[in-house]
C-alpha cells in the first residue's frame, strides 16, 4: 500500500523517478503505473534493459545512429529518447550503464537533446526518465564505477519494492490477478486454485519474486485440464514448499518465512549465501582439494545457481561479481562443452 501510494504522489509530476528491488520484484510493472497515472499516458512509453544490450551498442540504443557510424549501421536510426519522445523512458538495469555512457545521459538530462551516433546535429527530445536497478547504486557511486552527478539526477524520487518474501500477504492477491491475467490470454476455461495450492504458494520464500510466481501461474493455468490448479498441477519448486513450517500450522507470517528444514531454495532466500564467505551445500572442503581454480570456479557458480532456482542475478549478487561476468562465464562452459 505504501507503494500505490508513493506511485499516487509521483505520477502526475514529471519528476525522474529510480525504482529500486531485488530481479523480479515488478520494477517494470510499475514504471508502467507511473506512466499510465500521468499526464504523459496518452503518448509513447519505451522500456530498454541496458544489461541486455551490449556495452558497443548501448549509446546506439539510447541516442540512435546514422548511415555508416559504425559498420551495422545500413540506414538511419532513431533511438529510445527519440521514440519516446512526448512520453516516458524507462532505462531497466541502468547500474549496468558503461561510464562512458553515463557522461551522454548526463548530458541529455539536462540539455534535453541528443545527438545520434555519428551525427553532430542536437536533436530537442521531451522525455520523462523513469530507471530502476537491482545494484547498489550509493555503494558504486562510492567506489567510481557509477557517476555521483548522474545518480542524484536519476534519484529525485525513489521507490523501493520489498523482496515477495518480505510481503507475503501480496502472494494471495498475485496469485488470482495472473491467473485471471492467463485465462484470458490463453482463451482457457475458468479455473480456480484448491486451497491447498494456495498454502504452498504463501509458504514459498519465492527467490525469483513476483516474475516467478508469474510464472509459475502461467504454467499451471496453460495445463490445467479440470478447472482445479491442485497440488499435482504445482512446478516441481513449489513441492518444497510442503516442508517448510508456517502458514500450514497457524504460526505468523514471519515464522513460516523459516524453513523447517534446510534446503538450497530456503538458504538464497534468507540469504545465507550472501558474498564471498558463502557455505554452499553439497560439497566438503576436501573435495575441492587438488582441483584446479578454475574448476572451483566453475563448481561454486554452478552450486549457486542451484541455490537460487537458476536466477542468474540473484546468483551473481551472491558471488561478488557482475551480472555481466557471470553471464560470459556460462557461455565460455558451453562452449568448452560443445
Amino acid at each position: 500500500q505504501d507503494v500505490i501510494d508513493r506511485i499516487k504522489r509521483i505520477a502526475p509530476t514529471d519528476a525522474t523517478v529510480l525504482i529500486t528491488g531485488e530481479s523480479g520484484t515488478g520494477k517494470e510493472m510499475i514504471a508502467q503505473a507511473i506512466h499510465q497515472n500521468s499526464p504523459r499516458k496518452g503518448k509513447r512509453m519505451k522500456a530498454l534493459n541496458v544489461r541486455a544490450v551490449s556495452e558497443t551498442l548501448v549509446e546506439s540504443e539510447l541516442f540512435g545512429h546514422v548511415k555508416g557510424a559504425f559498420t551495422d549501421a545500413a540506414s538511419d536510426r532513431m533511438g529510445a529518447f527519440e521514440y519516446a519522445d512526448g512520453g516516458t523512458l524507462f532505462l531497466d538495469e541502468v547500474g549496468d550503464m558503461p561510464m562512458s555512457t553515463q557522461i551522454k545521459l548526463l548530458r541529455v538530462l539536462e540539455e534535453h537533446r541528443i545527438t545520434r551516433v555519428g551525427d553532430n546535429k542536437a536533436i530537442k527530445v521531451n522525455v520523462r526518465l523513469l530507471s530502476a536497478t537491482n545494484r547498489p547504486l550509493e555503494q558504486m557511486v562510492e567506489e567510481g564505477t557509477f557517476r555521483n552527478d548522474l545518480y542524484y539526477r536519476l534519484n529525485i524520487v525513489t521507490v523501493h519494492l520489498p523482496a515477495l518474501r518480505e510481503r507475503p500477504d501480496d502472494v494471495i492477491p498475485l496469485m488470482d490477478h495472473f491467473r485471471k491475467m492467463f485465462i484470458k490470454r490463453h482463451a482457457k476455461p475458468p479455473c480456480n486454485f484448491s486451497p491447498t495450492a494456495t498454502r504452498r504458494f504463501y509458504n514459498y520464500p519465492w527467490p525469483g519474486n513476483i516474475r516467478q510466481l508469474r510464472n509459475f501461474v502461467e504454467t499451471m493455468v496453460v495445463l490445467d485440464t479440470d478447472g482445479v490448479l491442485d497440488v499435482d498441477d504445482l512446478p516441481p519448486e513449489l513441492s518444497l514448499a510442503g516442508d517448510f513450517a508456517g502458514k500450514d500450522s497457524g504460526q505468523s507470517a514471519a515464522s513460516a518465512e523459516q524453513p523447517a528444514t534446510q534446503t538450497p531454495v530456503n538458504l538464497a532466500a534468507n540469504n545465507v549465501g550472501s558474498g564471498a564467505s558463502a557455505r554452499l551445500p553439497g560439497v566438503g572442503d576436501s573435495a575441492l582439494i587438488g582441483r584446479s581454480m578454475e574448476d572451483i570456479e566453475r563448481w561454486a557458480i554452478e552450486e549457486t545457481l542451484k541455490l537460487t532456482a537458476g536466477n542468474r542475478e540473484e546468483a551473481a549478487r551472491i558471488l561478488s561479481i557482475g551480472a555481466r561476468t557471470l553471464y560470459r562465464k556460462l557461455d565460455k562452459y558451453k562452449q568448452d562443452e560443445s
